[in-house]
Protein backbone atom coordinates (compact mmCIF):
# COMPACT_ATOMS: atom_id res chain seq x y z
CA UNK A 1 0.00 0.00 0.00
CA UNK A 2 1.18 3.46 -0.73
CA UNK A 3 1.59 6.25 1.26
CA UNK A 4 -1.24 7.83 -0.51
CA UNK A 5 -3.62 4.71 -0.99
CA UNK A 6 -3.17 5.26 2.68
CA UNK A 7 -4.26 8.53 3.31
CA UNK A 8 -7.21 8.35 1.20
CA UNK A 9 -8.36 5.25 2.96
CA UNK A 10 -7.22 6.63 6.73
CA UNK A 11 -8.88 9.95 5.68
CA UNK A 12 -12.74 10.86 7.38
CA UNK A 13 -15.27 11.44 4.59
CA UNK A 14 -18.60 13.47 5.55
CA UNK A 15 -20.55 11.70 2.64
CA UNK A 16 -21.45 7.59 2.64
CA UNK A 17 -19.97 5.94 0.35
CA UNK A 18 -22.41 4.57 -2.35
CA UNK A 19 -20.06 1.74 -3.55
CA UNK A 20 -19.05 -1.86 -2.16
CA UNK A 21 -16.32 -0.80 0.77
CA UNK A 22 -12.63 -2.03 -0.61
CA UNK A 23 -10.82 -4.75 1.15
CA UNK A 24 -7.30 -4.32 1.50
CA UNK A 25 -5.08 -7.48 1.27
CA UNK A 26 -3.48 -8.47 4.54
CA UNK A 27 -0.35 -10.18 4.54
CA UNK A 28 3.14 -10.05 4.25
CA UNK A 29 4.77 -9.08 0.62
CA UNK A 30 7.88 -8.96 -0.83
CA UNK A 31 11.40 -8.60 1.03
CA UNK A 32 10.10 -9.69 4.41
CA UNK A 33 8.01 -12.73 3.34
CA UNK A 34 11.77 -13.50 1.33
CA UNK A 35 13.44 -13.13 4.79
CA UNK A 36 10.37 -15.07 7.23
CA UNK A 37 10.96 -17.46 4.46
CA UNK A 38 14.50 -18.05 4.88
CA UNK A 39 14.48 -17.62 8.69
CA UNK A 40 11.96 -20.30 8.95
CA UNK A 41 14.42 -22.74 6.61
CA UNK A 42 17.17 -22.13 8.76
CA UNK A 43 15.69 -22.88 11.73
CA UNK A 44 14.37 -26.41 10.53
CA UNK A 45 18.02 -26.90 8.98
CA UNK A 46 19.54 -26.41 12.51
CA UNK A 47 16.96 -28.63 14.39
CA UNK A 48 17.51 -31.38 11.60
CA UNK A 49 21.50 -30.87 12.22
CA UNK A 50 21.13 -30.93 15.90
CA UNK A 51 18.83 -33.98 15.91
CA UNK A 52 21.47 -35.63 13.42
CA UNK A 53 24.16 -35.15 16.13
CA UNK A 54 22.19 -36.05 18.97
CA UNK A 55 21.51 -39.11 17.38
CA UNK A 56 25.20 -39.59 16.09
CA UNK A 57 26.62 -38.88 19.64
CA UNK A 58 24.10 -41.46 21.17
CA UNK A 59 25.08 -44.15 18.60
CA UNK A 60 29.07 -43.48 19.24
CA UNK A 61 28.88 -43.38 22.87
CA UNK A 62 26.94 -46.81 22.74
CA UNK A 63 24.35 -45.39 25.38
CA UNK A 64 21.62 -48.17 25.53
CA UNK A 65 18.09 -47.67 27.50
CA UNK A 66 19.04 -50.43 30.24
CA UNK A 67 22.73 -48.81 30.44
CA UNK A 68 23.59 -44.86 29.88
CA UNK A 69 26.93 -45.45 30.62
CA UNK A 70 28.15 -46.61 27.32
CA UNK A 71 31.87 -46.93 26.77
CA UNK A 72 32.47 -44.62 30.42
CA UNK A 73 32.85 -47.64 32.57
CA UNK A 74 34.53 -46.55 36.13
CA UNK A 75 37.25 -49.42 37.21
CA UNK A 76 37.07 -48.38 41.17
Amino acid sequence: MTREQYILATQQNSLPRTENPQFYPVGIYGWRKRCLYFFVLLLLVTMIVNLAMTVWILKVMNFTVVSITGYLRFSW
